[in-house]
């Protein structure tokens, strides 16, 4: 998870140096180059929130890549945009679930069952 957080972050980096360069949203570089150095230095990081980072990247984009095909930004970088928000989501999920084999289902944290919620109006009566 760490490479694919790296190589995505430089993908994203040279997505928005190439969108400066065309100089044609800059309203969309900033934070393009912002999320792509997040995510590489959180990849040579030792944290322990790596998933959520790629998962936060990803919801990130998406709506960075709804803005921007609201706004009619180049076709070519709003699907940049969404592809890189898919690509996170992917990395997000292959060690969330099973399904993708880098995980069994030892290795998942387990839910701990909870009672019903008790909020502060619901006065118990001990008898």
């Amino acid at each position: 998870m760490d490479g694919g957080l790296a190589i995505f972050g430089f993908g994203l980096f040279l997505l928005s140096i190439a969108n400066l360069f065309a100089r044609t949203s800059y309203w969309l570089a900033w934070p393009l180059l912002i999320i792509s150095m997040v995510t590489m230095g959180m990849a040579f990081s030792e944290s322990k929130r790596l998933r959520n980072v790629s998962l936060g990247a990803a919801g990130v984009l998406g709506v960075l890549g709804i803005i921007a095909l609201a706004t009619g930004a180049p076709w070519w970088l709003t699907l940049a945009v969404f592809l890189f928000a898919v690509a996170f989501g992917m990395l997000w999920a292959e060690f969330r679930f099973t399904y993708f084999g880098h995980v069994t289902q030892q290795e998942l944290p387990h839910r701990a069952k909870r009672g019903p919620v008790h909020w502060p109006w619901q006065r118990r009566r001990v008898p």
